[in-house]
């Protein structure tokens, strides 16, 4: 086994995954459809949206801030993106440039946020909760409540572009979608910047103390400019392939707007309980997963909405109890 191997293994991340391991084999000796190709299609097109969004909100929390708007600063620009383009009449314009749009649009907000908590040192949990609002309030004051059906013709074609297919045993059929490319590109760059970069490590720093990182030269404003940019970024990019994948879009997606816990839940859960714990791509990826699979298992075995909720808040503090109980027993071995 390799170093790096054995170092993983010790893990909370690891720790992790072995209960969701578990979990699928649980949740498959009730349903045996869920060891299934099909199923595991199934599972990833829905991972898709909350991927990239944790992926965002786990950038912030790990420079030791926080998002309530990371959703959506997603939801208005990609819906200011499709709407600009079709009242311009446009429906040809190609997916690259309403991902640039949608991009600009929501790197303009992050630096609103970035500007409010950096500049004016405003709490960032009220302060992004106040933009949270205010953007509520502008898409439907100022821009349109309307449903938009009719997509760009390159939306529509990435909502049916597919890297592979496959059935579950009564034929029903499942997708590999194209969308989880943009995870993984994602989920990579990330991590190589995170762990091996020296923005990366400037990032870690200002997170575990944001006043020793200023006393070593680190420009706390500078990083957090560019980490705010770089989560306006991801959620551009995630607001558009949600909208996509959902064939419309809405001013205020019920999937999206609402749902910003469950996403907190994804990215403390894959960083680990302990206090010490840092922000982990690996973790926040396999949490996502997790999360995803859970409540989409349940619903698929008819257990009620509140019953759900239930569970996965069970399953979610016995994730925790279980990555400390795996910290603390190699420091016990050591008293």
């Amino acid at each position: 086994m390799s170093v790096k191997l054995k170092s993983f293994v010790k893990t909370s991340q690891f720790a992790l995954l072995v209960l969701f391991a578990g979990t699928w084999i649980v949740f498959g000796l009730i349903n045996p459809s869920i060891f299934s190709v099909a199923s595991f299609f199934s599972l990833t097109r829905a991972c898709i949206v909350p991927a990239l969004f944790s992926l965002a909100l786990m950038l912030i929390m790990v420079l030791g801030s926080f998002d309530f708007s990371f959703t959506m600063v997603g939801a208005f620009a990609s819906y200011c993106s499709i709407f600009i383009i079709t009242e311009l009449g446009l429906p040809q314009t190609p997916l690259i440039v309403l991902l640039l749009i949608s991009i600009a649009i929501a790197v303009l907000l992050e630096i609103v946020n970035w500007f409010l908590i950096d500049k004016f040192k405003l709490q960032p949990f009220i302060t992004t909760l106040g933009t949270h609002s205010m953007l509520k309030g502008m898409i439907l004051a100022f821009v349109s409540t309307s449903f938009i059906y009719t997509l760009p013709d390159s939306l529509r074609k990435l909502s049916t572009n597919y890297l592979t297919t496959a059935k579950f045993a009564d034929g029903t059929e499942a997708v590999l979608h194209i969308g989880i490319l943009a995870v993984a590109i994602m989920y990579a760059l990330v991590h190589v910047l995170l762990q091996h970069t020296s923005f990366g490590r400037k990032v870690y720093a200002i997170g575990a103390n944001e006043e020793a990182a200023r006393r070593v030269g680190i420009n706390v404003s500078k990083v957090r400019f560019f980490t705010f940019c770089l989560a306006g970024v991801i959620v551009g990019i995630g607001g558009i392939i949600h909208d996509s994948l959902a064939r419309c879009t809405v001013p205020l997606p019920p999937d999206l707007i609402g749902q910003e816990l469950t996403f907190v839940a994804a990215v403390i859960l894959g960083c680990g309980a302990n206090l010490q714990a840092r922000g982990s791509v690996v973790g926040t990826f396999i949490a996502v997963f997790f999360l995803r699979f859970v409540s989409t298992n349940l619903i698929m075995l008819g257990i009620p909405s509140y019953w759900q909720r239930m569970v996965t808040g069970c399953i979610l503090l016995v994730s925790l109890l279980a990555q400390v109980r795996g910290k603390r027993a190699p420091q016990a071995g050591k008293e």
